[in-house]
C-alpha cells in the first residue's frame, strides 16, 4: 500500500525508552507547541457567531485572504487576495500543486539535503521526485549546485520535469536562496517551461537580519507558487491553516487559478473558524516571531560555544535561518549506530543526516527552538558520548 512503512530500529528503541518510563530529550524537536513557549489561551479560541454561517469559497474566505494580503504588504510582499488560496497546511498545498502541475509519472525537482516530506507526498500523487544537490563550502555555507541543476534539465529525462521546488530557507541546512542562485533558477525555469514552488515557512526567522534573502512572493518572470502558513509563522500547527500565493505571467496565472480553483473547490478543506480568526491571529505574529528569534539566535551561539572550542572535532555548519542547524561530528561509527547510542545511553533523540539524504560524513540536526537550558545540557551530553567513543 502507498505510504506504508516498517518501524525502524531507532523508533523501536524510542518505544522501549518510553515503556521504561525514561525521559526522552528531543534535540531535534521542531514542534513549537512542545518547547515551553507560553501563549495566551484566548489566542486559540475560535468561538465566534460568524462561525455559524458556512460560505464555501474555493479560495477561502475573502475577508481572511484580504487580511493576509494586507499583512504581507506591511512586509513589502505584494499579493492580491485574488491570488491567494487558503488550505489546511503547506503539505496539502504541495498536494494541490502536484495535482495541478503534473500527470502521473511526471517529476518534480527537490533539494538535497532536504526534508523527506516531498517523496511521501509525491508518491501519493503518482509523481516522481528528482533531487538536485546543495553543496557546502566552509567559508560561505550551503549553495545550490546550479551546474548540476542545469545538467539535469538538459538531459532527456528533464522533459518530464514540471516544477522546481526551493525551500527559502532550506530545512535542514538553513540556507536562503541567494541572489545569484535566484537569477539562475529563474532562467532555467523560463528556458524549460517549469513552474517554481517556493516554500517560505521559515523565511522570517533569519539568524542575522543582514543575511542575503528575498521572498519569491510577486515573482512575475515564471509561474510561481509560494507556500506558507500558521504552523511556523505563528507556531500554531494545530490551527491547520496554510496558503498558496500565485504570481507570474498574467496568462499563466489565469490558467493556473482556474484549475487550482477547481481542485480547491473539490476539497473545501480550510475551516471557517480559523479563517474567521486569521485577522486577529496575524496581529500576534510579531510578538511570537521576536520571541522565537531571540531563542533561535541564542541556541545557535550555545551550540557553537560548546562544540567548537579549540581542538574540538565537531563543527556547527553555517546556518542563515530557520529552526534547525546541522552539526558535523567525527565518523567514529555509522550515523545510525551513533543515533542508537545517543538514545540508549543519553535518552537523546537526534535526527541523523541520512534522514535528510546527506550522504557523506556524520551529521545530526539540532533544534534551534528548544529552551536554551535544554540546548546547553543536551548538547553537552551529545558531546560526552563522542568523547567516550574516542577513548574506547
Amino acid at each position: 500500500m502507498a505510504g506504508e512503512v516498517d518501524s525502524n530500529e531507532l523508533a523501536m528503541i524510542r518505544e522501549q525508552i518510553v515503556l521504561q518510563g525514561r525521559q526522552l530529550k528531543d534535540l531535534s524537536q521542531s514542534n513549537p507547541t512542545k518547547v515551553g513557549i507560553l501563549r495566551d489561551p484566548e489566542l486559540f479560541s475560535l468561538i465566534s457567531p460568524e462561525n455559524a454561517i458556512y460560505n464555501p469559497e474555493p479560495k477561502g474566505l475573502f475577508r481572511a485572504r484580504t487580511a493576509l494580503s494586507d499583512h504581507l504588504a506591511q512586509k513589502k510582499r505584494q499579493v492580491s487576495p485574488e491570488n491567494v488560496f487558503l488550505c489546511t497546511s503547506t503539505s496539502e498545498g504541495y498536494s494541490w500543486l502536484f495535482k495541478l502541475l503534473c500527470d502521473a509519472g511526471d517529476a518534480i525537482l527537490v533539494p538535497k539535503p532536504g526534508y523527506p516530506l516531498f517523496e511521501h507526498l509525491a508518491v501519493l500523487e503518482h509523481v516522481r521526485t528528482v533531487a538536485y544537490p546543495l553543496e557546502y563550502a566552509h567559508a560561505s555555507g550551503w549553495h545550490i549546485d546550479v551546474a548540476a541543476l542545469e545538467s539535469m534539465l538538459a538531459s532527456e529525462s528533464g522533459k518530464e520535469i514540471k516544477a522546481l521546488i526551493v525551500i527559502n530557507p532550506n530545512n535542514p541546512t538553513g540556507s536562503y536562496v541567494r541572489t545569484r542562485e535566484r537569477e539562475a533558477i529563474l532562467v532555467l525555469c523560463e528556458r524549460h517551461g517549469l513552474a517554481l514552488i517556493a516554500d517560505e515557512v521559515f523565511f522570517d526567522f533569519p539568524l542575522d537580519e543582514a543575511v542575503e534573502r528575498q521572498s519569491f512572493i510577486g515573482e512575475d518572470r515564471v509561474l510561481t507558487f509560494v507556500l506558507d502558513g500558521l504552523s511556523k509563522r505563528l507556531g500554531m500547527p494545530q490551527m491547520k491553516l496554510g496558503w498558496i500565493s500565485i504570481s507570474g505571467p498574467s496568462g499563466d496565472v489565469r490558467r493556473a487559478q482556474k484549475r487550482l480553483e477547481l481542485i480547491a473547490d473539490t476539497f473545501l478543506s480550510a475551516g471557517t473558524p480559523v479563517m474567521n480568526a486569521l485577522p486577529s491571529l496575524l496581529a500576534q505574529e510579531s510578538a511570537f516571531v521576536d520571541k522565537l528569534l531571540g531563542r533561535i539566535r541564542k541556541n545557535y551561539s550555545i551550540y557553537r560555544t560548546i562544540l567548537e572550542e579549540e581542538g574540538s572535532p565537531h563543527r556547527v555548519l553555517l546556518c542563515q535561518g530557520g529552526w534547525t542547524t546541522l552539526i558535523e561530528s567525527p565518523a567514529l561509527l555509522e550515523e545510525e549506530k551513533i543515533a542508537a547510542l545517543l538514545l540508549q545511553q543519553k535518552g537523546i533523540v537526534a535526527q541523523p543526516g541520512f534522514f535528510f539524504d546527506i550522504e557523506r560524513g556524520v551529521h545530526f540536526a539540532f533544534s534551534l527552538i528548544i529552551p536554551p537550558a535544554w540546548a546547553s545540557a543536551w548538547c553537552r551530553e551529545y558531546k560526552e558520548l563522542f568523547d567516550t567513543l574516542q577513548t574506547q
